[in-house]
């Protein structure tokens, strides 16, 4: 086989997404702008690491019955020039003890922890150059994810006095505001989550699905669905009835996804399908409504934070430029 085409098959489509993140200082720091904080969080973080002692954070610190989520930036560097970031996140996994499969063999063998922890690292650049400071975060499935990042900088901030708190917007492509402008009636719609996850959401948000919760507490499931119809499916006659609780209940989830972007992380499939101001029926899929780049990687090849912002540099450049026309 071609080097080319070996080449090829190490390809693996990589997701990036984008989000602002603002700061609200304490009394004692108003004079201190968003970018600042930002500026000072990752240097406190850079001179840690640099000392060799680095800050570790497990989110489900105060939550019995949780699994520890242990997070810890292990890459922090200013660029001043360019008015840019790279950094990386590290998890920590927990659980069960992980299993290696040997190269010439199909039998699992135990992980011996005492030379380290399994980690799952992601990677993001942030750019202040702009207000507020824009993220550009690697889409990494079992790794840290933006409600993690958001949750460690207002640590840090918190611990040093900086911020009171913390506010991550995901950019998305117009979706959630056109549905918001334009939904009139919630013909249908569809959810899946994992039934732990309804404790991270906002209270408010808790009390459409608590449901969800407590059967997942006695059944234990891996995931569970939930879908819901306001008419027959494949009827030509639609209901001319306002669905007036269910619009409520998804114009909700929809102001919370946009301005509270760590409530998306609690779902892994939302979807809902409406009736426009217009009658015409359109369908909102949250997943796939973020303003994303996808890049192909190959992960075997490329290793240092410097190595991943060099792959997406061009496209987050051109995203900054874009911002501002």
């Amino acid at each position: 086989m071609p080097d080319k085409e070996k080449e090829n098959e190490n390809l693996i489509p990589i997701r990036f997404h984008f989000y602002s993140i603002k700061f609200t200082p304490f009394k004692e720091s108003s004079d201190l702008k968003s970018n600042d904080i930002l500026f000072k969080v990752i240097t406190y973080v850079s001179q840690q690491l640099q000392n060799g002692n680095g800050y570790l954070v497990d989110r489900y610190n105060n939550r019995k019955g949780t699994e520890r989520r242990e997070i810890f930036m292990n890459n922090a560097i200013i660029m001043l020039k360019e008015k840019r970031m790279r950094c990386s996140m590290a998890l920590l996994r927990g659980g069960k003890q992980p299993m290696l499969k040997p190269a010439d063999s199909f039998n699992l063998v135990p992980l011996d922890k005492a030379n380290g922890s399994i980690v799952e690292q992601t990677h993001f650049f942030i750019d202040y150059s702009v207000t507020p400071a824009i993220i550009c975060l690697e889409f990494n499935n079992n790794g840290p994810r933006i409600s993690d990042i958001e949750y460690y900088f207002r640590n840090v901030s918190n611990k040093e006095r900086l911020a009171k708190a913390t506010e991550a917007t995901i950019f998305m492509d117009n979706t959630i505001d056109k549905t918001l402008a334009s939904l009139h009636n919630v013909l249908n719609f569809e959810m899946k989550l994992q039934p732990q996850k309804v404790a991270q959401m906002d209270n408010d948000l808790k009390g459409y699905i608590s449901g969800i919760s407590t059967m997942g507490n006695k059944l234990k499931p891996k995931f569970i669905k939930v879908e819901a119809l306001f008419q027959s499916p494949g009827s030509k006659v639609k209901s001319v009835e306002l669905n007036k609780d269910a619009n409520n209940m998804i114009l909700n989830f929809l102001r919370k996804f946009k301005g509270r972007p760590f409530n998306i992380d609690c779902f892994e499939h939302f979807e809902v399908k409406y009736e426009d101001k217009e009658g015409v029926e359109n369908l909102f899929s949250l997943l796939k409504g973020k303003r994303e780049v996808v890049k192909d990687i190959d992960l075997q090849a490329i290793r240092k934070t410097s190595e991943w912002y060099e792959i997406i540099k061009d496209d987050f450049d051109q995203f900054i430029q874009d911002l501002g026309q």
